[in-house]
């Protein structure tokens, strides 16, 4: 999801004209005031860690779903594959590093 913003407040931009964001991060680098720059790395840098956590809790979770729906034969893997759009083979390695995980 991309979060789009455009700002007209120099408090908080340090410029005196409207500045365009996405994901908190202006597009206009040019904008960027004087000495602000290190500190716009550093936001990019823990939104990327962030995000990294989030997508190693939902592949995680997303196993542990695979691992239940193949079991219980709620659903085939290829039924699955088809689904998450992988291979049969890749639906397979997933359930099986879920299970070397336990």
């Amino acid at each position: 999801m991309t979060e789009f913003q455009i700002i007209n407040d120099s408090d908080i931009t340090g410029s005196d004209g409207k500045v365009s964001y996405i994901n908190g991060v202006e597009i206009d680098f040019d904008l960027i005031p004087e000495g602000r720059h290190d500190e716009r790395l550093v936001h990019l840098t823990e939104m990327m860690k962030t995000h990294r956590r989030l997508e190693r809790k939902l592949s995680e979770q997303r196993a542990r779903l695979i691992e239940y729906i193949i079991t219980n034969k709620v659903l085939s893997v290829i039924n699955v594959a088809e689904i998450i759009e992988v291979s049969r083979q890749r639906v397979y390695k997933i359930i099986e590093s879920k299970q070397e995980e336990e």
